[in-house]
C-alpha cells in the first residue's frame, strides 16, 4: 500500500489540556472510536434492511484518467484505523493512485479541522463526528465547504437515523458507515463476577457495592482511561435519558436556550457520583494519567473488572487475551440511570468542495460503499460485530452477548439519544467538557462550574451558528 500515514502525537498539549483548570476554552471533537464518540442507535437483529444501490466496482478496471493521481484524506484517530486498509489498498491498486491518509490526535482534530477549512487548505476528505446538529455547528457553512452528494446511488445504503446526521437543507454532504451495536455500556467479567458472588448493578447504590467488594480483592473495578481524553466523559453524557426523565422536555429546552446544563439537580448528582468514585480509587490509582492501549490485556489479567466500552469490545478482549473468562453488558448506573444509550451519531467522511480531485473523491465514496469493501471493513474491525447499512448481501457478525443485552433493556427506554447529540452545540465541546471534569475531580473547581462552562460553549457555538434561540 502507498498510503502516508501522519501521526501529529503532540504530548504536551494533551497534557496542558489534562491539567488546565475549569475554563470555557475552544471546542474539541469527541475522538470514537472504540472512538467516539459517538455512537449508534441499536438493535439485536441480524442483517441489514434493503439491498444496497451501489453496483460493485470492475475487478482490476482502471482509470487512466486518475492514474498518479493522489488522494488525501484528513480524519481523527479511531476513526479509520486498520479495518480501511485493505480497501484503501485496493482502491489505489485500481485506480493507480495514492492515498494520503492524514490521522490526527482526537484532542487537536477539531482545531486543525478548522484551520485547514478557514484556510482552504483542506485534504479533499474529512471527517468530522456528525450528529442531526454538527453540520450546521461544526462545518457551519456545508454548501461552501462540502460537494454535494444529493444524487449519489450510495445514499441508500445509509438507514433514514444515519441519514440525519449526514443531511443539511435538504441535501446530502456525508457519508456515515458506522456500527448499530450498544455503544459505550459496561462490559464486565460476568466470570469474575460469580466467583465472587457479585450481581449487576442496577443503581449507584449497589454500584457503590459492587465496587468496594472487587477492590477489596485488589482489582481495579472499573478501568477508566483518563489519558486519551475523550473517554471518562461517556459516564456522564450516555445517560442522556436519565436526565430527560427527572426533567421531562429538558433536551428541547436545552435546544430552545430556555434551559442550562448549571444547577441542573441530576446532572450535578452524577457528577458528584463520579468524584466519589474518583476520590475512593475505583478507576484505578492513577486513571487520569492512564491510557486505554492496554484495556484489553487489563482485563484479560483480571486487572480489572469493568470498563465503558463499544458491546463487541468483549471479542476484541477475548481475541487479544486468549481468555477463557466470559463477559457480558450492563447499563451504566450513574444517576441511577436505566436508559439506553440510543444514538444516531458517529464519524462521518465528507468531499472537501476545494478539492482538484473532485471526480477522484466521488469515485472514493462509490467504492467504499460497494458490498465487497462493506464486508473488508467489518471484518477488518477489531471491535465492531456489525455495520449499520442497508445491504443485504453483508455477512454480519452480532455476538451473542449482545443480543442477550439487547433483549434484556426495556424497550420504552430507547427512546432517548445520548445527551451530546439529542443537544445542539453539546458534542462541539466534548474534549473541554473532559478536561473540566479532571479539574472537578483534582479539586480545582466546582461541579457546577463544570456545566456553566458548557453553557458558555454552547452559546458561543449558538452565535457562531446565527441560531436565533441565543439572540
Amino acid at each position: 500500500m502507498k498510503k502516508k500515514l501522519i501521526s501529529a502525537l503532540l504530548c504536551a498539549a494533551m497534557l496542558a489540556l489534562a491539567m488546565t483548570g475549569c475554563s470555557g476554552g475552544g471546542s474539541s471533537d469527541s475522538g470514537s472510536v472504540q472512538e467516539e464518540s459517538a455512537e449508534a442507535e441499536s438493535s439485536g437483529s441480524e442483517g441489514s434492511g434493503e439491498a444496497a444501490a451501489v453496483e460493485e466496482s470492475p475487478e482490476g478496471a482502471v482509470d487512466a484518467d486518475f492514474a498518479g493521481e493522489e488522494l488525501s484524506i484528513l480524519v481523527s484517530a479511531g476513526w479509520m484505523d486498520n479495518r480501511y486498509d485493505e480497501t484503501i489498498a485496493r482502491f489505489e491498486e485500481t485506480y493507480d493512485v495514492t492515498v494520503d491518509l492524514q490521522t490526527i490526535p482526537a484532542d487537536q482534530y477539531s482545531d486543525i479541522l478548522q484551520s485547514k477549512l478557514s484556510t482552504e487548505s483542506c485534504a479533499d476528505i474529512f471527517w468530522i463526528q456528525s450528529n442531526p446538529f454538527a453540520i450546521s455547528s461544526v462545518i457551519v457553512d456545508p454548501e461552501k465547504y462540502c460537494i454535494d452528494f444529493s444524487d449519489a446511488g450510495w445514499k441508500d445504503i445509509m438507514p433514514e437515523a444515519r441519514l440525519s446526521s449526514c443531511e443539511y437543507d435538504g441535501k446530502l454532504y456525508g457519508l456515515q458507515i458506522w456500527h448499530n451495536s450498544p455503544e459505550y455500556v459496561m462490559t464486565y467479567n460476568k466470570t469474575l463476577f460469580e466467583e465472587l458472588n457479585l450481581e449487576i448493578p442496577s443503581n449507584y447504590a449497589e454500584l457503590l457495592d459492587v465496587c468496594e467488594k472487587i477492590a477489596a480483592e485488589g482489582i481495579t473495578p472499573w478501568f477508566l482511561p483518563g489519558a486519551d481524553g475523550w473517554q471518562h466523559q461517556l459516564a456522564f453524557f450516555q445517560i442522556g435519558g436519565v436526565y430527560e426523565e427527572a426533567v421531562p422536555g429538558l433536551y428541547d429546552a436545552l435546544n430552545e436556550n430556555s434551559a442550562t446544563f448549571a444547577d441542573n439537580e441530576k446532572m450535578l448528582e452524577v457528577l458528584g457520583q463520579f468524584k466519589e468514585l474518583s476520590d475512593k480509587g475505583y478507576f484505578g490509582e492513577d486513571w487520569i494519567g492512564t491510557d486505554s492501549a492496554n484495556m484489553a490485556n487489563e482485563f484479560g489479567d483480571r486487572n480489572c473488572a469493568m470498563a465503558m466500552a463499544n458491546s463487541s469490545y468483549i471479542k476484541q478482549i477475548q481475541e487479544e487475551t486468549g481468555t477463557t473468562d466470559e463477559y457480558g453488558l450492563f447499563l451504566i448506573p450513574l444517576g441511577d440511570n436505566t436508559c439506553f444509550p440510543t444514538n444516531p451519531a458517529g464519524p462521518t467522511m465528507f468531499g472537501y468542495k476545494g478539492t482538484e480531485h473532485e471526480e477522484l473523491v466521488k469515485t472514493f465514496f462509490d467504492f467504499v460503499t460497494t458490498t465487497e469493501s462493506l464486508q473488508e471493513i467489518l471484518d477488518n474491525s477489531p471491535a465492531y460485530t456489525n455495520l449499520d447499512v442497508n445491504d443485504d448481501g453483508l455477512e454480519q457478525h452480532w455476538l451473542p452477548e449482545e443480543e442477550e443485552f439487547m433483549n434484556a433493556v426495556d424497550k420504552s427506554k430507547m427512546n432517548t439519544p445520548v445527551l451530546q447529540t439529542g443537544t445542539k452545540y453539546t458534542n462541539d465541546y466534548w474534549g473541554d467538557f473532559g478536561a473540566d471534569m479532571i479539574s472537578y475531580c483534582q479539586n480545582q473547581c466546582e461541579a457546577n462550574d463544570v456545566l456553566k462552562n458548557m453553557d458558555s460553549n454552547r452559546a458561543e457555538a449558538a452565535k457562531i451558528a446565527g441560531d436565533s434561540a441565543w439572540e
